[in-house]
């Protein structure tokens, strides 16, 4: 019988640098890249202002890297959801389907969201 490894010796480095997150934040607009809030707005579910973080793609426990490619924009909800989850970022495509999809209401909130946040 094989015995696993002992857990307690493994440890992991918690720290992404600040030149890096700064990167990531940037890249990905400020902008949590599951839910799409941004810093300083009121999250309606817990009455709070959002606070972006960096989060894996791929944790590093299932052997993640920090690196810009394994790295994204993530609201504290949204961060602490998405413990060793392995979402992909959508797709132009679907995501632009997905609004096409939508009744008139849904797509001019989606512009009127959109123009904020460019023109804004």
């Amino acid at each position: 019988m094989e015995v696993p490894p002992d857990n307690s010796t493994v440890s992991f480095s918690r720290h992404i640098s600040a030149k890096l997150r700064a990167q990531v934040l940037d890249r990905n607009g400020f902008t949590c890249q599951m839910c799409g809030k941004c810093p300083g707005e009121i999250d309606p579910e817990t009455g709070r202002k959002v606070r972006l973080h960096v989060g894996h793609i791929i944790d590093k426990s299932l052997g993640g890297k920090d690196e810009p490619s394994n790295l994204r924009a993530l609201c504290s909800r949204c961060n602490q959801g998405a413990k060793n989850v392995t979402a992909e970022k959508p797709t132009t495509i679907w995501l632009l389907a997905q609004i096409r999809r939508a009744g008139k209401d849904e797509q001019r909130a989606v512009y009127d969201w959109l123009k904020s946040k460019f023109n804004g």
